[in-house]
C-alpha cells in the first residue's frame, strides 16, 4: 500500500511552488503564520477502486487560505487566485500544470471550487476557497 501522507506532501508542495510566497501544510495546522496558505486534506479514498489489484482512487481538498481579512481588496486578491490562468497566482492553473505532483499519482484533475468567502478556522477569520482533486495512483 502506498504512503497517503507522500501523496499529500507531495500535493501541497507542487501547488504552492507555483504560488508566489505560498506555503504548504500538510493537514490542519495549529496555526497559519503566512498567506498565502494551502492545507492539503484527504477527502476521501477507495481502495476498492483496483485495476487489476495495485490502483487505487481518492480524492484531496487544496483549502486556500489568502487573507486574514474580508475587506474589498483582500476579496480582489481572491479573484486572482481563483483566475484560470494567473501565472504565480493562479490555484487552477498551478493544480493543471502538475497533475501528477510531481511523480505521486498517475493522474488528477480539478473537480470543482467551494466554500469561497470567509471561514473561521485555528482562532481566525480568513478569505480562502476549497478545491476537490479526484487522484488515481497505481502501485508498482
Amino acid at each position: 500500500m502506498p504512503n497517503i501522507g507522500s501523496i499529500i506532501t507531495n500535493a501541497g508542495t507542487a501547488v504552492a511552488s507555483r504560488i508566489t510566497n505560498a506555503h504548504a501544510y500538510e493537514g490542519p495546522p495549529d496555526s497559519v503564520n503566512q498567506l498565502p496558505a494551502v492545507i492539503v486534506l484527504l477527502e476521501n479514498f477507495d481502495p476498492s477502486i483496483a485495476f487489476g489489484g495495485n490502483s487505487f482512487e481518492g480524492t484531496l481538498r487544496f483549502i486556500f487560505l489568502i487573507e486574514r481579512s474580508e475587506s474589498g481588496e483582500a476579496w480582489r486578491r481572491l479573484w486572482t487566485h481563483l483566475d484560470v490562468t494567473g501565472s504565480g497566482t493562479s490555484v487552477i492553473a498551478a493544480l493543471r500544470a502538475d497533475p501528477r505532483f510531481g511523480s505521486a499519482v498517475d493522474s488528477s484533475f480539478v473537480a470543482r471550487v467551494e466554500n469561497i468567502g470567509g471561514r473561521q478556522m485555528m482562532g481566525g477569520v480568513y478569505l480562502g476557497f476549497d478545491v476537490l482533486v479526484p487522484f488515481v495512483h497505481t502501485v508498482a
